[in-house]
């Protein structure tokens, strides 16, 4: 797609008014898209439109196969405000932007400027995993039949691989579930229910021992105290991050877990994004985490060629042996 230069925001709210340019579109190859929320990018990318995206998030741009798979994203600038969860509207305006996507729990400031301006605000629902499935169905809504294809292969993928598991788990005794602590951003970050944590958790036949940790609280996540955790004895840790998890294998604080004793604290793979977050990569996060708990009922699963061929089909890239291997256990 040939990027369009950037124009002031008063020509386009007055092209938008008088032309009626800047509405939403369906199935337009020029349509510019912003959002600050890093794995929706992810979304807009698997359905064909991540060369659209004329805004987005710093933590998208840093991500190395993000960038690799859409290179102009280097020169695409954050639109979230520096320090703040609010989208910035006079720059979202003079981005062009057509659709802008955000969680529902995003403030987005001046939403009548925007209107005008023919900024067209999707905001999704998060933090479960039928909110994500069909925030893609949602998102490919919005972008038009081309993305409607893709975004009910994705589907067919997804429910494929939940009914693998399904199948495989079926007979597994709720008291031979692997316990698991699933730590985030930080070593005492966790989640519990209800979330999107717990959904692939319960799905790859986990145990989450944070499960019931925070009772009534909105979003079930929070920072806990470390003798909770060693109280609760995981078997497994999965850490969001390869830095949480050397330092947890290292900390004599947590050297009798079970999970350390038996080298079993494992990185959540990362590709565009983190499979166990927002993203539509979440079709792998629970079959890489039920192989990774019960090897023996998933031995005919090969995560590498999984891996590769999931990228491959969803985001056009040619993934190497070693480069898929570095996804599923990522380096620091």
């Amino acid at each position: 797609m040939k990027r369009t230069r950037l124009l002031p925001a008063l020509a386009l709210a007055l092209s938008a008014l008088t032309t009626g340019g800047l509405r939403a579109a369906t199935g337009h190859s020029d349509v510019r898209i912003a959002s600050p929320w890093p794995a929706q990018n992810t979304i807009i990318a698997m359905l064909g439109y991540g060369e659209n995206i004329v805004g987005t998030s710093m933590v998208a741009k840093q991500i190395p196969l993000f960038r690799q798979s859409l290179p102009h994203i280097v020169d695409v600038p954050p639109v979230s405000m520096s320090g703040s969860h609010e989208v910035n509207p006079e720059q979202i305006i003079a981005l062009g932007t057509q659709l802008l996507f955000v969680a529902k729990n995003m403030s987005v400031p001046q939403p009548e400027m925007l209107a005008q301006a023919g900024v067209r605000v999707l905001a999704y629902e998060a933090n479960s995993m039928p909110a994500l499935t069909r925030r893609v169905q949602q998102t490919a809504d919005a972008l038009g039949p081309d993305a409607q294809e893709r975004a009910q292969r994705y589907q067919r993928y997804f429910e494929r691989n939940a009914a693998l598991v399904r199948e495989r788990l079926k007979d597994l005794p709720v008291s031979a579930r692997v316990t698991v602590y699933h730590s985030m951003g930080n070593p005492l970050t966790t989640t519990g229910r209800p979330s999107l944590n717990q959904d692939w958790m319960d799905l790859a036949g986990a145990k989450n021992v944070a499960e019931s940790w925070f009772g009534v609280k909105k979003n079930s996540a929070g920072e806990v105290a470390l003798e909770r955790v060693v109280a609760a004895n995981p078997a497994v840790i999965v850490a969001m991050n390869r830095r949480d998890a050397d330092a947890i294998m290292a900390s004599p604080q947590w050297a009798s877990v079970d999970a350390v004793v038996h080298h079993r604290v494992y990185t959540n793979p990362k590709g565009m994004f983190w499979w166990c977050r927002e993203t539509s990569e979440e079709a792998l996060q629970f079959l890489w985490l039920a192989k990774t708990l019960y090897p023996a009922r998933f031995a005919d699963v090969d995560m590498v060629k999984e891996t590769r061929d999931f990228y491959r089909d969803f985001f056009g890239l040619s993934l190497s042996d070693a480069q898929a291997a570095a996804i599923l256990t990522p380096p620091r």
